[in-house]
């Protein structure tokens, strides 16, 4: 049996199990499985699960459940080590005493209360085991002794079933660093929330009122302010594609949007939205009050997923309900799902990829309709518009993603500008003709 290094295992705190202990984890292991997580830091570093890790090693078992914890001090990660350790194990009396003496060797100013809690004995044994090493003059005698503070791990806890999982987890942590939420969270929660700290970084430049006669606006408005600002007739607007917030706050907001929805759109206009799947039935509820449901459709993907708590769902689809201003009168045939081979969530907490967008975009209008997003995010349906040769006019209420969804456009018609210069530009002269 492979020993591990202690100088790469600084957390292995007890003995290597007997050869014939180890052998029966190892057997248990290939028949069952791993059955208590192993526990690693945010740097992957084994806090506890020394032995259940070297036997998975060895049948190369490569997906391991583990939980990582993230945010503790080498201190906290001893003390978490040797109490799982020592509630698993049968402890001699020997044994604890020489675990006691490590423990008082390396912080010979830790209280005896507090180690007797971490170790699970009593302030007298600790008190024995410090009087032995005081008078072999092993460690110091101390006046003053550090006792446990209030809080106990404080620590961001992830539970991960594959190593490419765990090791997401861990690039997630390092770009978060001291932003990490010291709770239990999910993965995605975790990459969410890095990639909103690595949004905030982005310059996000000058809002900018649009020209009112520009073919793209995005304004900085409130849906229920839009029609005003944006200066938006009734009847006017072929297609309403949007993507509303998925919590209680804005469901209790879809009245006076589908109130909006019918007055801007044409007879016959399509009413697009993104809704979160605990908004689907208040939804339709709310929205066939002034328009006519025709069908809920579906944005899918693979791989995780938000988590229905009450349910124990994992949603793997954003539904998309399919609402008409009076009588449907288009005649494309469109598909009623849409399978998305990456997220693109650079820019907003929700945004949606842009082929995603354009799979409705071009269902539901045609080149030269007038499209409308009242609540336009990152500008994702205001870029696919542009791509695509339809009028745009949209707001929301976020002055940063306007901003960057701004930026954004700007970009994209930067880009479109240069490839029209190489396109149109004069050919270079090749060497036989400067001959």
């Amino acid at each position: 049996m492979s020993k591990s290094n202690k100088s790469d295992t600084p957390f292995q705190l007890m003995p290597d199990l007997p050869t014939w202990e180890f052998d029966a984890l190892k057997e248990s292991i290939r028949l069952h499985g791993v059955i208590i997580p192993i526990i690693k830091d945010e740097s992957g570093s084994i806090i506890d699960g020394h032995h259940r890790d070297r036997a998975c090693r060895e049948l190369k078992i490569k997906n391991v459940p583990t939980i990582t914890l993230a945010g503790l001090t080498e201190e906290q990660k001893r003390d978490h080590a040797l109490i799982l350790n020592l509630v698993r194990r049968k402890i001699t009396r020997k044994q604890m005493r020489e675990i006691i003496a490590a423990e008082l060797r390396r912080t010979p100013d830790i209280s005896n209360q507090w180690l007797a809690e971490i170790v699970g004995t009593t302030d007298k044994t600790i008190q024995s085991v410090r009087k032995d090493l005081i008078a072999g003059s092993e460690i110091p005698m101390v006046d003053k002794f550090r006792a446990k503070d209030g809080k106990r791990y404080p620590a961001t806890r992830l539970y991960t079933e594959k190593e490419k999982q765990a090791e997401r987890a861990r690039d997630a942590l390092a770009a978060l660093g001291d932003d990490a939420p010291r709770k239990a969270v999910s993965l995605k929660q975790l990459e969410r929330e890095a990639k909103r700290k690595e949004r905030l970084k982005q310059p996000r430049g000058r809002y900018r009122k649009p020209d009112g006669h520009a073919p793209i606006r995005l304004y900085h408005s409130d849906f229920r302010d839009l029609e005003e600002i944006g200066q938006i007739q009734s009847g006017s607007v072929d297609l309403v594609l949007t993507d509303v917030p998925y919590d209680r706050k804005f469901t209790n907001q879809f009245d006076d949007l589908s109130e909006v929805a019918a007055r801007v759109l044409k007879d016959g206009g399509v009413f697009c939205v993104y809704v979160g799947v605990i908004q689907v039935a208040e939804a339709i509820k709310s929205f066939t009050r002034h328009l006519e449901y025709q069908a809920t459709a579906f944005s899918s993907w693979s791989g995780d997923g938000s988590v229905i708590q009450s349910l124990q769902c994992v949603t793997q689809n954003t539904p998309v309900l399919i609402f008409s201003k009076g009588k449907w009168s288009r005649t494309t045939r469109w598909y009623n799902s849409f399978y998305n081979e990456a997220a693109e969530q650079d820019l907003h907490q929700w945004q949606k990829p842009i082929a995603d967008v354009e799979h409705w975009l071009l269902s539901f209008s045609d080149t030269g309709s007038v499209v409308c997003d009242p609540c336009a995010g990152s500008g994702t349906t205001a870029l696919a518009c542009h791509r695509n040769g339809r009028l745009f006019i949209g707001g929301d209420i976020d002055k940063d993603a306007v901003r960057l969804a701004q930026k954004r456009l700007s970009q994209e018609s930067h880009s479109a500008k240069e490839q029209l210069k190489l396109s149109t530009g004069k050919p270079k002269r090749n060497i036989a003709q400067m001959k």
